[in-house]
């Protein structure tokens, strides 16, 4: 009788290791965010999902000086970005106030600019 008790338990084994399994599992992930018509985002942490940013603080792109090479390599692979084709990541490196954000803002504003003009004519 005693093997046939540990035959039991044993075939009950994984039935609990599963169940303990899916209580520490996290919880299912919620549906994609669906985005609405504005032009930015930003991911908030803590509520764990897209924020719309209403109006993005930006300068325009001739008012930055001195990238030019920078600026011309980052603005064609957004571009191309924008409009469905091959681009690549970017890494924009460099001390705090260098202007690496600026470059970013500057250039999405360019590229929805033309958008925007475009969709008007």
């Amino acid at each position: 009788m005693k093997s046939k008790d540990q035959l039991t338990e044993i075939a009950a084994s994984p039935a609990q290791i599963a169940r303990s399994l899916e209580a520490l599992a996290p919880a299912a992930p919620s549906a994609a965010p669906t985005l609405g018509s504005e032009d930015a985002y930003h991911w908030d942490g803590d509520a764990g999902f897209l924020m719309a940013v209403p109006k993005v603080a930006r300068v325009p792109l001739g008012m930055l000086k001195g990238i030019d090479r920078v600026q011309d390599i980052l603005l064609k692979n957004t571009e191309q970005f924008a409009r469905g084709h091959g681009a690549n990541n970017a890494l924009l490196w460099g001390a705090q106030g260098m202007g690496k954000s600026s470059l970013v803002k500057a250039i999405h504003g360019d590229i929805t600019g033309a958008r925007d003009l475009s969709a008007r004519c």
